[in-house]
């Protein structure tokens, strides 16, 4: 019989079994159930947490600002397009989903060439999103979409594709995008992104760019998103005016491409005979064609024109012929329209009036009458004889008279640009002073203006020809820059900015490509104003004098003229047996050994406000040719 010792004892040993039993059993179920929750409960959760999980971050481009002209004109936009992906894995039959595509939408062959690229560059088989093409029109969606349920692969996107509402009008100063690409960086999404490559969209890039925005996916080892976000928003570009008029520009275009020209339908029988038989032509609006004087198919004039404030320095026009449409380059390029642009002899992709170079020929015989008066060399009524050319030496230097001037002072010398009398006027002042001259005037310098594509141009002196040749100057390449011709080259932007200067005559103007609502402040030209008002009013001489070279080509305007100076630039030597058998015309050369044809002006005469330059490729004469043009813009800008 157990004593109450031994039965105090088994209850106590009890008691503390069932206690532990019971602390045994609950952290027993604390575990199973803790296993349990992370293994089926929250399973997903630190599928997303574990080690072998990764975050990708990817880039999601902003919407890219607006190029708009001065009157808020849409020069650059962005519309809606769509892209269609496929939610690719390894097991998928990739051929058979394109060719089943293909049998429902019309599949760009360069978009399938580099899809199937991208497959096979492929560097691990986890599941991601590979672009086929980011061309579908509306209708292809539409297309696709109600067969949604045969294409569980597949998804669409929708991004924002560049458009350029002015076409070719404008494409130089527009420039365009493109995909960025840097081999040195591989991730994929910057791939995706567009870039400024040209023009405004190039110089202004990161402004109209804006900041970009990332999402986050979280993927697991094998590469499934398991889950997406963003993680930091887009800010849209800025916006961007430029100083052109888009109403004077398309204008510009067409004044200029048709020089003396006469716009014919392409369904005359003869002109049908005759494109018949040409290689290359190029069309108006699709049904027309040039003709020239003799009635020869011909295509559009080439060259340049800018229109620039003489006060502030905006830029209203800025031509530059042929051009190229900025819209083949914001979708994929093809082949044919790239050869077409690329092989083409005009070179359309060439920004003639801030990057083509030319000899100025006579419009710079300002710049050369400046620097003598400027020197005190000669006065406003020294005379030199022109009896058709200058000898020096063993060579003979022609006037374009050839029966000469006769005796002519300084203002009658510009009017009827007699080269004679600035040979003899060269050799007085000497290369190195006309030389500062014409750089004082704008002439052989960059300007700040907000485009890359432009020139420097060649203001040649001593130093600079013994520095490149490490030759000494001769006088006959003085006489040879006394009329713009030689070494001597410029651009159109720094012809219309000296005719600027010179109509300004108080401040050294400097072009610009976009609006500002601050007063520009420029310095001072530091050029005697009677010397600028002298010069100023032969070159109003040379529209309205008697023997002015651009007479026939008046505004005719009672309180609206324009003033103004004639350039005809040889781009073939003319030998002596040549002169002696008599010159051919211009119109009856090839179209590469004619004349250039220039013109630089200004008007009103009296309140100068807008400054001209014009540049008509192998046009011919000046005179006939591009100052009827200058003529025509300057009534379109006063709404003559």
């Amino acid at each position: 019989m157990k004593n109450k010792g031994q039965k105090k004892l088994e209850r106590t040993v009890s008691r503390r079994f069932i206690f532990l039993s019971l602390l045994k059993g609950s952290i027993i179920g604390t575990i199973g159930w803790r296993l349990f929750d992370l293994q089926l409960v929250e399973n997903r959760k630190y599928e997303k947490l574990s080690d072998d999980n990764q975050f990708n971050y990817r880039i999601i481009p902003p919407e890219r600002g607006r190029i708009l002209d001065r009157k808020m004109r849409l020069l650059a936009g962005n519309m809606d397009g769509f892209s269609l992906v496929l939610n690719w894995n390894k097991d998928l039959n990739v051929h058979q989903i394109i060719k089943k595509i293909s049998n429902i939408i019309i599949l760009n062959e360069k978009d399938i060439i580099n899809f199937f690229n991208k497959i096979r560059h492929q560097k691990n088989n986890y599941s991601k999103k590979i672009l086929i093409t980011k061309n579908l029109s509306q209708k292809d969606v539409s297309k696709l979409a109600v067969r949604s349920i045969e294409f569980p692969e597949i998804s669409f996107s929708m991004s924002k594709r560049r458009v350029y509402p002015q076409g070719i009008i404008a494409g130089h100063i527009t420039g365009y995008t493109g995909p960025y690409s840097d081999k040195n960086i591989q991730n994929s999404s910057l791939n995706e992104i567009e870039v400024g490559k040209r023009g405004i969209e190039k110089y202004f890039d990161v402004q109209l760019r804006g900041e970009f925005g990332r999402k986050r996916n979280e993927v697991t080892s094998k590469g499934h998103v398991i889950d997406s976000q963003i993680y930091e928003n887009t800010k849209p570009g800025l916006d961007v005016q430029v100083s052109l008029d888009m109403k004077l520009q398309a204008f510009a275009v067409e004044r200029l491409e048709r020089g003396n020209y006469e716009l014919v339908s392409i369904r005359n029988r003869k002109i049908k005979k005759q494109i018949s038989k040409l290689k290359k032509i190029t069309f108006v609006n699709n049904n027309y064609v040039f003709i020239n004087k003799k009635k020869k198919v011909v295509n559009p004039q080439s060259g340049s024109l800018i229109v620039m404030d003489v006060n502030n320095g905006e830029i209203l026009c800025s031509v530059s012929s042929p051009g190229f449409d900025p819209n083949i380059f914001s979708r994929d390029l093809e082949v044919n329209e790239w050869d077409n642009v690329k092989n083409n002899l005009r070179s359309p992709l060439l920004n003639r009036s801030m990057a083509g170079v030319y000899p100025p020929g006579s419009t710079i015989k300002m710049a050369v009458a400046l620097a003598a008066l400027e020197s005190g060399i000669i006065d406003y009524k020294t005379k030199f004889f022109c009896n058709g050319s200058k000898e020096l030496g063993t060579s003979t230097f022609h006037c374009w008279a050839k029966d000469g001037h006769g005796n002519l002072n300084l203002m009658q010398a510009i009017e009827q640009s007699c080269d004679v009398f600035f040979y003899e006027l060269g050799l007085k002042v000497g290369i190195d002073k006309i030389a500062v001259m014409m750089k004082k005037l704008g002439l052989g310098q960059y300007y700040n203006v907000q485009i890359h594509d432009k020139a420097k141009g060649v203001v040649p002196n001593i130093e600079w020809k013994l520095k490149r040749d490490g030759l000494n100057w001769s006088l006959g390449e003085t006489l040879n820059a006394s009329i713009g011709q030689g070494y001597l080259l410029t651009t159109p932007l720094q012809l219309v900015t000296m005719v600027s200067r010179i109509a300004n005559s108080k401040f050294a103007v400097s072009p610009s490509l976009v609006m500002s609502s601050e007063n520009k402040k420029f310095n001072e030209l530091n050029i005697n104003v009677e010397h600028l008002n002298f010069i100023k009013k032969a070159m109003e001489k040379v529209v309205v004098g008697t023997n002015g070279t651009a007479r026939h080509y008046k505004i005719g305007s009672k309180n609206i003229e324009m003033a103004g100076k004639t350039g005809t630039v040889q781009v073939v030597r003319i030998s002596e047996a040549e002169r002696e058998q008599g010159l051919i015309k211009n119109e009856d050369r090839p179209w590469k050994r004619r004349d250039h044809a220039l013109f630089v002006g200004y008007a009103p005469v009296l309140n100068p406000r807008y400054a001209v330059s014009v540049v008509v490729e192998h046009g011919g004469s000046g005179s006939s040719v591009a100052a009827p043009i200058a003529r025509d813009v300057f009534k379109h800008l006063f709404k003559l």
